[in-house]
């Protein structure tokens, strides 16, 4: 006989408690990764170990170090990251700024000269699915920093100059429209573009 569980579950309008049993499906099974976990896009962690991203391997630990700081104590510093992962503090300091220059960082906060990191929501999340939706609606797509901008008739850039370290803020990497405002030439890498997003500029499913 399988186990079974027991909840108890109120009618709003009599006030009455009932006692459900329900079996346990032995197929179920809980997630046995140990501590948090969370979620991260396959496509853009992809295009980011591509040869021509941009992307060095210890950016990759850069990133992946920060990305679970986010969710542990709302990001992290370069000078964490430099401690945690054995590099110097120059090399950390510059990686995070050039993933900041590209939003695949975003600022937290900015103490003084002390800017803390945490991940954009594009990439990698350890939230509901609403909240994730929500923070991803707020903030611009990630481009790459090996990707050229795309043509543009219109405009020379296509994408705004990069805030220099010790002004970049919070708010320089938040939408100023909504999502499906942005035109699909907006995002750097073609790639991300194309596949990320349809032809109108509005997201993919």
């Amino acid at each position: 006989m399988r186990p079974t569980t027991r909840r108890k579950l109120v009618n709003t309008q009599t006030g009455e408690i009932h006692e459900l049993h329900e079996q346990e499906d032995p197929l179920r099974r809980s997630y046995n990764l140990g501590g948090r976990f969370g979620q991260f896009s396959f496509d853009r962690i992809m295009v980011m170990l591509g040869r021509e991203s941009g992307i060095t391997g210890d950016d990759l630990r850069v990133f992946f170090y920060c990305a679970i700081l986010t969710y542990e104590k709302g990001g992290a510093s370069a000078k964490e990251a430099a401690e945690h992962l054995g590099l110097t503090p120059q090399a950390t300091r510059r990686i995070a700024k050039k993933l900041a220059e590209n939003r695949i960082f975003l600022v937290a906060e900015t103490v003084g000269r002390t800017i803390k990191y945490r991940a954009s929501p594009h990439i990698v999340s350890s939230l509901t699915g609403e909240e994730q939706s929500q923070e991803a609606a707020a903030y611009h797509l990630p481009t790459l920093p090996g990707k050229k901008p795309a043509a543009s008739k219109d405009r020379d850039h296509v994408t705004p100059k990069s805030v220099p370290r010790a002004r970049r803020t919070a708010a320089a990497d938040k939408r100023t429209a909504a999502p499906e405002a942005e035109h699909a030439h907006d995002v750097r890498d073609l790639r991300w573009a194309g596949t990320l997003r349809g032809q109108d500029g509005s997201r993919a499913g």
